[in-house]
């Protein structure tokens, strides 16, 4: 089986950008890195714990996202529009509430573990440590990329007679 076949029925998560899964798996890291890099105090790696001061003028964040949300599907009737647009500005407002309360239970706080002993905000999805975290810390999986949604498994594929089909070659 080509790589090509297995990725045949993948679709790009930039196809459906606001859909619930693609909501679950990136507006954590989306909100965390817009706060991060839309707020110039907050971008060096040890200022996540900086919310507790600048949290008030994060609320660009909120805005920015929702609205991206409600531009995605022109086509959809307004109500549906709505009720997104709602739901992502939810999301992202606990989000920051969220990051808030951590920080404010922390000495120091780290975007993800880049430098010194400081805990990080941001939690790969199959990092051990994430299971370790309260619930309220699971909130902040990120993964590295979209793509890296779920572990790699193996596919074996079997003919009708239950042999083993092999590798095609290339």
């Amino acid at each position: 089986m080509s790589e090509r076949t297995v990725y045949r029925a993948v679709e790009a998560t930039s196809v459906t950008p606001f859909s619930p899964r693609a909501i679950d798996r990136g507006i954590a890291a989306i909100t965390v890195a817009l706060a991060r890099l839309g707020h110039s105090g907050m971008t060096a790696p040890l200022r996540a714990i900086d919310i507790l001061q600048h949290r008030k003028t994060l609320d660009f964040v909120v805005d920015t996202i929702s609205l991206r949300a409600e531009m995605h599907d022109k086509d959809k009737n307004s109500a549906d529009v709505e009720e997104l647009r709602q739901k992502v500005r939810k999301r992202v407002q606990d989000l920051l509430d969220t990051w808030e309360h951590i920080a404010g239970q922390k000495i120091t706080l780290q975007y993800q573990r880049e430098v010194g002993e400081a805990p990080p905000l941001l939690f790969d999805p199959l990092d051990p440590e994430l299971e370790k975290q309260p619930l309220l810390a699971r909130k902040f999986k990120a993964q590295r990329s979209l793509r890296d949604v779920e572990p790699t498994v193996n596919l074996w594929v079997r003919n009708p007679d239950g042999y083993e089909i092999e590798e095609e070659e290339k």
